[in-house]
């Protein structure tokens, strides 16, 4: 039976690694996208390159964003603290580590190659987490942005993470062998070592205690 195909968008963290491993054992075909968008943490790139040939991924798409897209986020701009907040221009606190609209950009452009392809499942590994910060993770994000794709045509984003833990999430990994040590979950790596202090970071080791 043919494998169906799917895409994935992987960075070269916890989460959509996990998903990853998650998407193989379930016999899937797998396009993986990954984003060049400037990011301070350029590891994760190199890793999610690892991890695509070490799970034997045929087709690895990285996607060139535009450097200054994104410039107002400490994940691009290093003259931002990364655990500072700001204000934007509707009065909202925003943590620093913020990118504005990524989750919209990046999955705008996977629905376009899934459609390109014809492709009809895109997979993002937004956790629980990940939601009280970034409201482009949030469930309802996903809903509405399901709503939109789904009245012109028959692709759908998934988020089977969603209403998980970072500890419940490596906690999957562990049982599909994952190694963490081949992933990375840091926005802003020293001498490519995690930093431990980002909010990343902090996320992680609470998760692993």
């Amino acid at each position: 039976m043919k494998k169906e195909t799917v895409i994935l968008l992987l960075s070269g963290g916890i989460d959509s690694t996990t998903l990853l491993a998650k998407l193989v054992k379930e016999n899937y075909e797998i396009i993986c996208l990954s984003f060049n968008y400037n990011q301070r943490n350029k590891l994760e790139l190199e890793l999610a390159c690892n991890n695509t040939s070490y799970f034997n991924v045929k087709k690895h798409i990285i996607i060139d964003v535009p450097k200054n897209l994104f410039e107002s986020s400490a994940l691009v701009n290093n003259k931002l603290d990364i655990n500072g907040f700001n204000v934007d221009s509707y009065g909202n606190k925003r943590i620093n580590s913020y990118v504005p609209f990524r989750n919209l950009v990046f999955s705008s452009l996977a629905l376009s190659k899934a459609e390109s392809l014809g492709v009809k499942k895109v997979f993002i590994a937004v956790n629980k987490d990940d939601s009280e910060d970034y409201w482009d993770c949030r469930p309802s994000f996903f809903k509405q942005l399901n709503l939109l794709t789904e009245s012109s045509s028959n692709i759908k984003i998934k988020t089977p993470f969603i209403n998980y833990s970072k500890r419940e999430i490596i906690e999957i990994a562990n049982q599909l062998c994952v190694n963490l040590d081949n992933t990375i979950s840091c926005y802003q790596p020293v001498n490519n070592q995690e930093c431990g202090e980002c909010l990343s970071c902090r996320i992680k080791e609470e998760a692993l205690a």
